[in-house]
């Protein structure tokens, strides 16, 4: 039996007529059940996708923040994209910045964005304990407290 996400379920009424309620309950059972099914592959393969763009975000958020807490050109674009992704009022990151990138610190960018965008399920700092405090940090060590407010 397939288990179910409460946040991802939908609750559906039906008026079934009494002499066909055996024949509905089959029904529901085959399509909750029937992994072959062409909408049950199509959820399952969401569900993986939604499970990659996560798993890939996650690990670049990691790898992202290291780099932002160096002392680097790029590190400093880095801390600006993740500065935006905590406040993006506060924090307005600059597009063509991401051209002052390697490849593989651009793709972890777009992989953490995709996440972030498609699947956000909570705000990037608070993948870290005390993530709101290493934020301000980070924020800080690169004077953008400053630029924010003047």
């Amino acid at each position: 039996m397939n288990t179910f996400d409460p946040q991802q379920v939908l609750k559906i009424t039906v008026d079934v007529p009494a002499d066909k309620q055996e024949q509905f309950h089959r029904l529901w059972e085959r399509i909750l059940n029937d992994e072959a099914d062409p909408f049950n592959l199509q959820v399952h393969a969401a569900q993986k996708l939604r499970e990659d763009i996560k798993a890939e975000g996650g690990a670049a958020l990691k790898r992202l923040y290291v780099i932002a807490n160096g002392d680097t050109g790029q590190s400093g674009v880095v801390a600006r994209f993740l500065a935006g992704l905590y406040n993006g009022t506060r924090f307005q990151f600059d597009l063509t910045d991401f051209r002052r990138l390697d490849d593989a610190l651009f793709e972890d960018c777009m992989a953490l964005l995709r996440m972030d965008a498609r699947h956000c399920v909570q705000e990037v700092h608070t993948y870290f304990e005390d993530g709101g405090r290493k934020w301000e940090q980070m924020i800080s060590d690169w004077n953008m407290d400053k630029k924010a407010t003047s």
